[in-house]
Formats: structure tokens, C-alpha cells, sequence
């Protein structure tokens, strides 16, 4: 469950606040390897690579799909993918159709593999609208994107990292902002916090206090 919870949190770093959830390949490894500093750029095309043969993405030439149905977890600060375990990831499965089709498994229904479509309307022609079910049981997998309690808490410490990071390296606030809008222009699915962390780790700030920041904010 580990493995599947960082891939979970690795995909959630491109694919987070995607409409529609696709990625130019080359836009993944510039960040894996030169902005969060992961992976050497030759491992970070084979973690894609892994991960697609993996069926946790799809490749459509040069551009990276989320599979329908994988879960997308935020990462907590500091946490770093082991090149290890994102070299060799296990199958992605999507949860068994017979839990899908009694509700019994908030964690099945979003989860519907593209690679079983064709089988599963055979079936049941309504396998598509599942994830709605799950509402009733109050599943925030289930939820839009941009309704994820953990994405909008956190929003509310910009102001606070604006301060931290300004008063601790010198720099202006509107500096701040520039910098950390420039990373979001370049990174494409970050969010303004989460870029604004990068440029406090760039100019070498205690990330403890960056955390704790962020952590007040959630509360």
C-alpha cells in the first residue's frame, strides 16, 4: 500500500489542477530532475517509462494521460520519491468489479481502468457515473479537484510564506511573488503555496518554519 500511496503522491506532483490531466513528457522531467531535484533527467524518463508500462499513465506520443480512476494524493513537505521504488512500481488494479457493483468500496468506485472499459460497459452501462455514488458516502476521493479540503486550507498560508520568505532572505515581497509565479509558468500543476515553498528552499530557508507555516494554516 506504501508504493501505491507514492505513486499516488508523485502523479498528484504533474497531474493536480490538470484540466484535462495531460502533461508534455519533457514538461515532467525538466521538474522531476531540475526544479525538485529527484532524479538524474535519465532516471526521470524511466520512472515514466515505468510508470506507463505499469498502467498508472498512458502515453499518447510526447504527452503523459492519467489513467482514469488512479488516486491522486498531496505530498507532505519534504517528502521525496524513492528512485527505487518509482523504477519498479507495482500494477496498477483497479478495484474488482463485483465490490464496484455493490458500493462496498468508497476507494473502488472513482477507479475504473482504461484498459477494462471496454469489458466493463458490457456489463453495466452505467460503470462510468459510479463515481457519483461514492458522494453519499461522503468519499472526498470523489470530489473535484479544486474542492480537496487539504489544496484549499493551505492556500491560506500564502500571505504568511509572502512574509517568511521575504523577511528571511532579503528579498521584496513582489520579488517573492515573481519568483514563485515564475516556477508555477514553468512547472504548469503547482500551486501558488507549494511554489512559493521551492523558492524558500532555492534561497536556503529553514523548511521547518515554511512547514510549520503551511501546518497553521490547515489547522
Amino acid at each position: 500500500m506504501s508504493e501505491q500511496t507514492d505513486i499516488s503522491r508523485i502523479l498528484f506532483t504533474i497531474f493536480d489542477g490538470l484540466e484535462p490531466q495531460e502533461i508534455n513528457k519533457a514538461d515532467v522531467v525538466r521538474l522531476w530532475s531540475l526544479e525538485m531535484q529527484w532524479f538524474s533527467p535519465e532516471e526521470s524518463q524511466s520512472v515514466v517509462e515505468a510508470l506507463t508500462d505499469a498502467g498508472w499513465i498512458s502515453m499518447q506520443g510526447e504527452t503523459m494521460h492519467l489513467v482514469e480512476g488512479v488516486k491522486l494524493e498531496i505530498p507532505s513537505l519534504g517528502w521525496r520519491p524513492m528512485t527505487r521504488r518509482m523504477l519498479s512500481p507495482p500494477t496498477y488494479k483497479p478495484s474488482s468489479k463485483e465490490e464496484s457493483k455493490d458500493s462496498t468500496s468508497d476507494f473502488s468506485q472513482p477507479r475504473v481502468s482504461t484498459r477494462e472499459e471496454g469489458e466493463i460497459e458490457s456489463n453495466n452501462d452505467e460503470s462510468f457515473s459510479r463515481p457519483k455514488v461514492s458522494k453519499s458516502n461522503q468519499n472526498p476521493l470523489s470530489e473535484p479537484p479544486n474542492s480537496r479540503i487539504p489544496i484549499d486550507r493551505a492556500e491560506g498560508s500564502i500571505p504568511t510564506l509572502i512574509e517568511l520568505i521575504a523577511s528571511q532572505s532579503g528579498l521584496a515581497n513582489n520579488e517573492v511573488v515573481r519568483r514563485a509565479q515564475r516556477k508555477r509558468r514553468a512547472l504548469g500543476p503547482v500551486t501558488l503555496w507549494m511554489a512559493l515553498a521551492l523558492v524558500a528552499r532555492e534561497q536556503g530557508l529553514d523548511m521547518q518554519k515554511v512547514s510549520s507555516a503551511i501546518d497553521k494554516a490547515a489547522e
